[in-house]
């Protein structure tokens, strides 16, 4: 008896296991038909999805040809920078305009008091950082960077290294001014002259941020007498409020040009 009932159980499950498989058949038979088809190959999303899903993880490069460019990048050697464009360059962003009560460049009354401190505490200050101003004066100058640094934007009584030598073997003589204010230099051309009279001419009509004025041959004679090449510096490097190169895209053998036309004028 329990041999048949065995035999009869088996049976049974053998039917119902073949109903369920035969329901699932049927059933996907139906989808197939009736169901909407999401597999359409001109569907574009669908086939881009495929695209992803089957092209290479790599590519091998047989040539050169095809290679990206590299951009040139343009490297400026620059030499030490002279005490007055050290300041320029980090200094003045605060002290030209007296941000968070920064004193102002060329104020003596404010500088006199900081002076009396002593130029190694000026220059721990600066290094250490005080108030708003971040440490280093928030430059990467050096230690001796911004001693001279300090010892120009406070007026102490110093020779700079960087600028004599800059001025080494410059005489700037009467003859030479001369030649300089009221002549139209040589090498002029449409664009120095766009450039003078365009972007240099905004600040310098007008006297912006004490610029000294076209024509104001008092104001300019001071510059002047440092020499030619260290007015050419100061412009391509920036000098206080002024941007390098006077915010123009002039050449490094345009900016003089530029200068000496604007002390023809």
């Amino acid at each position: 008896m329990s041999g048949a009932t065995d035999s009869g159980m088996l049976k049974n499950m053998g039917w119902i296991l073949g109903v369920v498989t035969g329901l699932a058949l049927v059933i996907g038979f139906a989808a197939q038909i009736f169901g909407p088809n999401v597999t359409d190959p001109n569907d574009p999303i669908i086939r881009n999805a495929l695209i992803e899903r089957i092209e290479p993880v790599a590519s091998v490069r047989t040539s050169t040809d095809d290679l990206p460019q590299a951009s040139a990048v343009m490297v400026v050697a620059t030499g030490p920078k002279s005490a007055e464009e050290l300041v320029s360059g980090a200094c003045a962003a605060c002290h030209a305009a007296g941000v968070a009560g920064a004193p102002l460049l060329g104020d003596d009354a404010a500088w006199a008091s900081r002076r009396e401190l002593g130029l190694d505490a000026l220059v721990a200050s600066v290094i250490n950082g005080k108030g708003a101003m971040a440490a280093r004066g928030g430059s990467t100058y050096s230690d001796e960077e911004i001693t001279r640094a300090v010892q120009h934007i406070a007026m102490f009584e110093f020779i700079d290294p960087v600028e004599q030598t800059l001025n080494e073997g410059v005489e700037v003589t009467d003859a030479v001014v001369e030649e300089l204010l009221g002549q139209l230099p040589e090498g002029l051309t449409d664009n120095v002259e766009a450039a003078v009279n365009g972007v240099c001419a905004g600040c310098h009509i007008a006297g912006v941020a004490n610029a000294p004025k076209f024509g104001d041959q008092e104001a300019w004679q001071p510059r002047i007498d440092k020499g030619l090449e260290a007015l050419t510096a100061s412009v391509i490097n920036g000098l206080n409020v002024m941007p390098p190169r006077g915010g123009s895209n002039l050449t490094d053998e345009e900016i003089p040009i530029a200068i000496q036309y604007m002390l023809s004028k």
